[in-house]
């Protein structure tokens, strides 16, 4: 069992404990986190967001973007400013589940309003919590996956129908770009009263735009996303689960209740 001891809890982990924190979570996550320098540790120990762009070296093939920051927020409110169905974090994004598949796995679809005269983009993924890992590393990380499912927006067309769900019509499906590469992941550590959360997509929006643009565009929305996640966890999440409203599965596959 991978497991990182935190000894000063109501400090900042150091830039050991954060290297091996890391290093426990990518030698079983589905996602590893990429290797930062101690300047990017010290980064994120300060507050300050990293942003990490890994380059495919094959051209034809599609980069992965990583963001992560370092909050004095607990884990399983961030986790579930994440995973309620009520959250959002990205408000050009409009989600909801095509397939149940499990407890805390589903085909989720997903429409990005992008700005004219660039076209939508769509897609449905599937997404799980990553059990083994949490396992693995005695609860210390979570890990929530998803990649593309390519034939799955035949099951949204006959979910939509002649009607609309969340906005979305048939007209919509219609009009939006179907990606060709999404793939990506949550990433929560446990660290004293600190969480590492981190957020990771490789993704290829198709049509005309260019890579290096799609890059670009995901690089600078990184932080922004994060942020908004930190500020929901601390806003919204605990208002609405109030009085012990039973939650969303964490990482580990066991329900989070807060407030019991």
């Amino acid at each position: 069992m991978l497991v990182v001891a935190i000894t000063a809890a109501l400090a900042a982990p150091t830039s050991a404990e954060l290297e091996a924190a890391m290093q426990a979570y990518s030698a079983q996550a589905v996602n590893g986190l990429p290797t930062l320098t101690e300047a990017q540790r010290q980064d994120l120990i300060q507050g300050r967001c990293v942003r990490v762009l890994r380059e495919n070296p094959d051209p034809e093939k599609p980069s992965a973007a990583t963001g992560m920051i370092l909050v004095k927020v607990p884990r399983p409110n961030l986790w579930i400013a994440t995973q309620d169905l009520h959250a959002s974090v990205d408000p050009d994004l409009t989600e909801f589940i095509v397939k149940p598949i499990g407890p805390d796995a589903a085909w989720w679809y997903g429409y990005w309003d992008l700005p004219r005269p660039v076209k939508d983009r769509q897609w449905v993924v599937h997404s799980y919590n990553n059990h083994d890992l949490a396992a693995a590393t005695g609860g210390q990380a979570w890990e929530h996956v998803w990649s593309l499912v390519p034939d799955g927006l035949d099951h949204v067309r006959s979910m939509v129908g002649e009607g609309a769900k969340r906005g979305i019509d048939a007209g919509d499906l219609d009009h939006a770009i179907f990606t060709p590469v999404n793939e990506g992941s949550w990433t929560m550590l446990t660290l004293g009263d600190h969480t590492l959360l981190a957020y990771q997509a490789t993704s290829v929006v198709g049509g005309s735009i260019p890579s290096w643009m799609v890059q670009k565009l995901a690089m600078m929305r990184l932080e922004s996303v994060l942020r908004r996640v930190e500020d929901r966890a601390q806003t919204w999440v605990p208002s609405h689960y109030a009085g012990g409203h039973e939650a969303v599965y964490g990482g580990d596959g066991q329900r989070i209740v807060l407030g019991g």
